[in-house]
């Protein structure tokens, strides 16, 4: 049986951007093993996965012992394919037939990170696609029944809400301070929608983004649902599934619901959506319009300002989710 060694990123959000990637691998190559290798944070998305043989975490953070760890369980296996999307040593390391290396790497020309990440594994998926004329499935992510029920638990009990009710699923949160559009402009945007459409909120996010959820809703004089930190990775894309609509900042929400092809409004300031933006089907971007955006880096270049997000004004979010629901 053909093995096949998937070694991804480490933040949520870069995990997701990878899934096409490995959906492309999981189509060719059905009845392969597979075996992913990603970032701690990032390892429940796979969890339960029957496409999946295992995944396995390598945090290059936790020093010398765990890498090698990791290395010598990996070394008990000869693989027959080895794509790697962090560009390690690991390929120089790990025993294959076929792999991708640290020098292999797309075009500027392809500037989408999903793209990017699929144009590495193409070259072993694709003849095989074309021959067959397979399509793709999302394999990578498996949200299961048990997965659905635990989201319309939660919905029943914190929100009343049923299968048949309409809701929207906010994100203020992001890993990057300077990524979140700031509180007040989230709240009024949400009042806005919950007044003239008459649809629940739904407030979501990890541990990380606890303090943006709050933070949003007691600004919003209606009442609205913050799930932040109630769901699993797998019952929030259960939720995000169900969403008429996703508004979110560039994060890990917002590329989960391209990767389910959810109607998405991405807000965009310092970093840069041709390479991080919503692919989803029905999908806008709002991007700030300054000349230092995108700066893509860590701290605002302007000392903290925060100008490219907080110039974006609500009344042009408010337009972009109006034309998506």
């Amino acid at each position: 049986m053909m093995k096949i060694l998937f070694i991804t990123l480490s933040n949520i959000g870069d995990v997701i951007l990878s899934l096409p990637a490995l959906d492309s691998l999981l189509s060719a190559y059905p009845k392969a093993e597979v075996t992913v290798l990603c970032g701690e944070r990032a390892l429940g998305l796979f969890a339960d996965n029957f496409y999946l043989k295992r995944s396995l975490v390598y945090d290059a953070h936790k020093g010398l012992r765990s890498g090698l760890r990791i290395l010598f369980e990996l070394r008990k296996e000869v693989f027959d394919l080895l794509i790697d999307l962090r560009n390690s040593a690991l390929p120089l390391l790990l025993k294959a037939r076929h792999k991708t290396y640290p020098w292999f790497n797309a075009p500027a020309k392809v500037a989408h990170m999903r793209d990017r990440h699929l144009y590495k594994v193409q070259k072993f998926t694709w003849p095989v696609l074309r021959t067959r004329g397979s399509f793709l499935f999302r394999k990578s992510l498996y949200i299961s029944d048990k997965d659905r029920k635990a989201i319309s638990n939660i919905l029943e009990y914190e929100a009343a809400l049923s299968s048949e009710d309409k809701f929207i699923v906010v994100g203020p949160g992001a890993r990057s301070h300077i990524k979140r559009w700031p509180a007040d402009k989230f709240a009024s945007l949400c009042a806005r929608m919950i007044q003239e459409f008459k649809i629940k909120v739904i407030l979501a996010g990890d541990e990380s983004d606890g303090e943006a959820c709050a933070g949003v809703q007691k600004l919003i004089p209606q009442p609205v649902v913050n799930l932040c930190a109630k769901t699993s990775l797998k019952s929030l894309a259960a939720l995000i599934e169900r969403a008429q609509l996703v508004i979110s900042n560039d994060s890990a929400i917002t590329h989960l619901a391209s990767y389910l092809d959810r109607p998405t409004v991405a807000v965009f300031g310092p970093t840069d959506y041709k390479k991080y933006g919503p692919w989803a089907g029905h999908s806008e971007v709002v991007h700030s319009k300054l000349g230092c955006s995108p700066c893509e880096v860590a701290q605002c270049p302007l000392g903290d300002t925060l100008k490219c997000m907080k110039a974006l004004e609500v009344e042009e979010v408010y337009a972009a989710a109006k034309r998506l629901l």
